[in-house]
């Protein structure tokens, strides 16, 4: 289901809007009903954050015994992370659920989720997965929900540390060298703020087309965890990677409310039960995967720059950090004691 013709799925996903409650559900002979729901992924099939959605569909459909199937639409086949959401918020059908990042919730009223994406909030993985483990990200997980924000939040996930990569004749030697640059940044205030206060100059570009702009030079460089720099291959248009990691904003997967509101209540014990292995899996899976990818993207021919002092960009974007926390200092100060 995840190899589909554009016409094919155009038709598919403008029949899901007019028939979702008619084809996502039907009932079976015992009387139980059935659920067919579409996940939505932007990454590449194959990528660790596409995995993590077959790994949670696969799980859902075996502790459903079949009555729960998941299908998931890699790499933006159903819009990008704004048309994901706004697509949950009318009442999923096109797509029930999808997997995006803490910091773009930011623009869609999640303040505490946002505190996930401030720069350098997180010292290292262990850092990272003792907050999501604790009370305080069962908290965070539950704001979508107790906003009324049409979004429920099922779990979280570890994509890894995000890091700057520029085109050849873009070296990066020290936080001055962002000056004046144009990089493609997720398009949410948090991380606009954040690479302007390096002096970069944010370039709107939709992720499907990024490749194509580092390669014709409409934009100096961007930003990824390595699975999203290697599985893409923009090793090969922007060699220079920089490990920056000025964000470690988790991914969370969030489910349309209404949708979620319609099962029954074995089946959201099934998605709650799964969800919590899925991101067991992941957090056991990912430093792995990024020791093995770090390796692959220096074989690849890459330029792998080191930052041993984080200081100056720490020190560049305290505003930004002062900005976004303001009004929930206390969650802020809690996440760093963590």
């Amino acid at each position: 289901m995840k190899k589909v013709f554009a016409m094919i799925l155009c038709v598919a996903v403008l029949g899901s809007f007019v028939f979702a409650s008619g084809n996502a559900e039907t009932t079976d002979a015992s009387g139980k009903k059935n659920y067919v729901l579409k996940y939505a992924e932007l990454n590449p099939d194959g990528h660790i954050m596409d995995q993590a959605g077959d790994y949670f569909a696969k799980l859902v459909e075996e502790k459903s015994e079949g009555r729960i199937k998941i299908q998931v639409y890699p790499a933006g086949q159903l819009g990008d992370e704004k048309t994901m959401y706004q697509t949950l918020q009318m009442g999923g059908g096109a797509i029930d659920i999808c997997r995006g990042n803490t910091n773009s919730l930011g623009d869609f009223g999640m303040k505490k989720l946002t505190l996930f994406g401030l720069p350098f909030i997180f010292r290292d993985r262990a850092h990272l997965w003792s907050v999501l483990n604790s009370p305080l990200g069962e908290e965070f997980l539950n704001e979508p929900e107790e906003l009324d924000s049409g979004f429920v939040g099922l779990f979280y996930l570890d994509e890894g540390a995000r890091n700057f990569f520029t085109a050849k004749n873009v070296v990066i030697d020290s936080i001055d060298d962002y000056q004046g640059l144009k990089l493609r940044v997720p398009t949410t205030d948090l991380m606009t703020e954040t690479v302007s206060a390096l002096g970069v100059q944010s370039t709107p570009i939709s992720f499907s087309e990024l490749y194509s702009a580092l390669q014709t030079g409409t934009v100096d460089g961007a930003e990824q965890p390595h699975s999203g720099y290697y599985s893409n291959k923009f090793f090969e248009v922007a060699p220079n990677y920089i490990l920056s990691g000025h964000t470690y904003s988790p991914s969370i997967v969030i489910m349309s409310a209404s949708v979620y509101e319609k099962l029954d209540a074995e089946a959201q014990a099934i998605l709650e039960e799964a969800a919590k292995e899925t991101a067991d899996w992941n957090r056991q899976s990912i430093e792995k995967l990024d020791n093995e990818l770090l390796e692959k993207i220096k074989a690849a021919g890459a330029n792998v720059v080191e930052v041993s002092d984080k200081t100056p960009y720490i020190e560049a974007t305290a505003d930004v950090v002062k900005k976004y926390a303001a009004g929930y200092e206390t969650y802020y100060e809690q996440i760093l004691s963590l």
